[in-house]
C-alpha cells in the first residue's frame, strides 16, 4: 500500500528536516543560528511525537500514548 510509511522513512523525512538547521551550525557557528530553522523544528517534532503517540514506533514495543483530553497527562494502551 503506497499509503503506508515506514519507520525508516519517518526517520529519514526527520534527518532531513534537521539538515537547513545543521547547515547553520556548519556554516555561520552555534553563535550565529538563526530562527529560519523553527517551522522546521515544529513539524519535526510533530513528526516524532506521531511516531511514539500514535503509531507506537517507540523503543518500549508496540504502545499507543494517547493524550487525554487535552489536559497533558498521556494514557498507554497495547
Amino acid at each position: 500500500d503506497p499509503t503506508l510509511i515506514s519507520r525508516q522513512q519517518l526517520f529519514a523525512r526527520i534527518v532531513g528536516g534537521l539538515g537547513g538547521r545543521a547547515a547553520e551550525e556548519i556554516i555561520f557557528g552555534d553563535s550565529e543560528v538563526t530562527t529560519g530553522a523553527a517551522g522546521d523544528l515544529q513539524q519535526i517534532t510533530g513528526l516524532a511525537k506521531q511516531m511514539v503517540v500514535t503509531f507506537g514506533m517507540s523503543d518500549i514495543g508496540p504502545w499507543s500514548l494517547m493524550d487525554a483530553a487535552q489536559s497533558g497527562d498521556v494514557i498507554m494502551r497495547m
